[in-house]
Parts: structure tokens; sequence; C-alpha cells
């Protein structure tokens, strides 16, 4: 199925900073070719059969001298939010009011991105290429035989996870409507097994990334991430855990010298964080939420708490690789990329 969908909104001035560059509503629209999944995993069915497929995105800003055009492709994962399960057979039902929540990963693109000669008053972003994080939320309001009108709301951001400075991010958040080509489906019922799973699940896991610090465009500095989490099970599409964060962000060295005006060990680069988790699971993937409280931190100046998210997937029964990004409420601290170990095999 096909789906083209105009949107009309503005951008989120959520530092003061930003505020000067809101100079009018953002428009575009978003073109979605996806297909519901076909029943062969079990998540198919948990999930209620969701929508799957590839989004892309053009928004005008609204400033188009400072801010210019946003683009983006990313993966879209589209979650029925009606279900019904009765003795583990879970019905397909086509129901006169349907909605979704929409999760997408991908890159984006912005023709105005931070230079110091020629866009220095926009420091939000600091390089063109970005990743692209959306959320929305989309309700089907009337259904033909060739398709259905949808409407919803959506959020889409847009940021370098801090590779590259400055790099306080756009967030955009408009309401859309949606035409979608679709083939009407029959109801029915489909006997399934639930396939067994860990009750607890430890793992160890070991991460990279790089990060960029004031004043921009100089050095990277690398970061590393070691993280020792437990989780349990909580259904077959959830888990919740509690874990501890050890963190060497070797940018914090030159941060605190700068600070304080005297030199400092290598040692005040490390913090300690403990961690409480929620993952999603889809068969392989899982897409990870995590709430994090600094236990010990020299720097002191994000505040205590810190978040983290993105996607882990299994290469194997016990090993991993994962890719999240590190944040301060809507502020990107680094991205990671790494591998993890499941201790329980």
């Amino acid at each position: 199925m096909w789906q083209v969908s105009p949107h009309f909104g503005f951008m989120v001035p959520h530092r003061e900073q930003m505020k000067h560059l809101i100079q009018g509503h953002s428009f575009g629209t978003h073109l979605t070719i996806s297909r519901k999944v076909s029943g062969k995993s079990y998540w198919h069915y948990a999930y209620n059969f969701p929508e799957q497929g590839f989004d892309f995105s053009f928004i005008n800003t609204g400033n188009m001298r400072q801010m210019g055009v946003q683009m983006s492709g990313s993966f879209l994962l589209n979650l029925p939010l009606r279900k019904r399960i009765r003795n583990h057979i879970i019905e397909r039902s086509d129901p006169s009011f349907k909605h979704w929540l929409g999760l997408g990963i991908g890159m984006g693109y912005a023709t105005k991105s931070w230079d110091l000669e020629g866009n220095h008053q926009a420091a939000i972003l600091g390089s063109a290429g970005n990743n692209a994080l959306t959320i929305q939320y989309s309700a089907r309001i009337v259904s033909f035989s060739f398709g259905e009108i949808r409407t919803g709301l959506r959020i889409s951001h847009l940021s370098n996870g801090a590779f590259q400075l400055p790099n306080l991010g756009t967030n955009n958040i408009g309401v859309f409507i949606s035409y979608v080509s679709m083939k009407r489906e029959t109801a029915h019922s489909i006997q399934v097994e639930k396939p067994k799973l860990e009750n607890w699940r430890f793992s160890l896991s070991l991460c990279a990334g790089l990060k960029e610090i004031p004043p921009p465009t100089g050095i990277k500095h690398p970061v590393f991430t070691s993280t020792l989490l437990g989780e349990k099970r909580l259904t077959y599409k959830s888990s919740a855990g509690i874990g501890l964060d050890f963190l060497n962000n070797t940018s914090l060295q030159d941060l605190i010298e700068q600070r304080d005006n005297t030199s400092v060990p290598a040692g005040s680069a490390i913090q300690l964080g403990a961690i409480i988790s929620y993952t999603m699971h889809f068969n392989d993937f899982e897409l990870k939420m995590q709430q994090g409280f600094y236990l010990l931190d020299k720097w002191k100046v994000d505040g205590l708490l810190y978040h983290r998210f993105g996607l882990r997937y299994r290469i194997s029964e016990s090993g991993c690789t994962q890719l999240t990004v590190k944040t301060h409420f809507a502020k990107a601290d680094y991205g990671e990329f790494g591998f993890g170990y499941s201790l329980n095999r």
C-alpha cells in the first residue's frame, strides 16, 4: 500500500536561543510505502499485524533563510492499538474505527545548517546530515473499497548526536491527513503458539562513540560505555530491568580543566550511573528506552538525570549489536554503537 500525507505544524523552540528562528508555520508532506507483515513470526500476531515500510518526508521549516528544508528517509513501523486475544487465539478484526502508533528511524538532510560565516545565528544543527526519528499517532476516519482516509499527529526530530556542534536538534510537530491506497481485508482468526522465553536475562554490553565539545569544528573525543543490565520479561512484547552504566566520556577532562582553569586527572572523565530500562520486543529486534541517574559525576553540569534510546539486534543466541543515543532531555549527549553478550548462555 502507499500513503500520501500533507501536514501542517510548527518547529518547537525547545531552547531559549531558538525562539528567534521560529518565523512561520512549517508545512510539507510525507509519502509512505508499506505492507502488513506476513504472519511468519509470532510478534506479527502479538502486535496485531502492524504495517511496516519506508517513509519519505519533506518539511518546509517556515524559515527558509536560516533553517531551510528538512528531508528524511526512514523505516516506519505502524503498530495497531486495537486487538482482541482469547485463549491464545489472536483475532484480526476490521472494526469501523482503527488507530495506530507509528515509530520511525532513519537519516535526514537539512538544506540549512550552522555556518560561522553564512548562518551563524542558527546554532541548532551543525551538519547537513542527521539522524531522523519519528513518532506519530494516526486514526482511520473513513474507509472505501479502494482505500481509506486517516488523520493524525506527527513529531519529527533531527539531530546528529553531538558528533558535530552545534547540536540542539530540531523538533517539528504537525497534524496531517492521509489518503491510503489499500485493499480491504476480511476478518479471520489465527491459532498461534507462543514461543518459550527466558524469565530473566542478564547482559553485558560495550559501546563507543565520538563527541565534539565547544568550540565547534574541534576535535572528536572518544566515549566508551559499559552496561551491566538485568531484565525481567513482563509479557511477550515487553521487558523491564535495572542496571549499572560505567561511562568514560573523555571530553569531560578538557571541559573540567577549562571550567576550573587547572589540570585534572583522566579519572575525572569517569561517570557511574544507575538505569531503569524498558524494552519492546520485535523478535530479534528490540527497542530500548532507559532512564539514568548519575551516581558519580564530577562534571555536574547536565543535572542528575540522563536518558538512552535506541535499538538492539540479536545476531546469535547470546550476542547482539546495538545503536543508541544518550541524551539529557531534548539535548543529545552522544551516540553509541557496540556489542552485547547475554550472560544467561
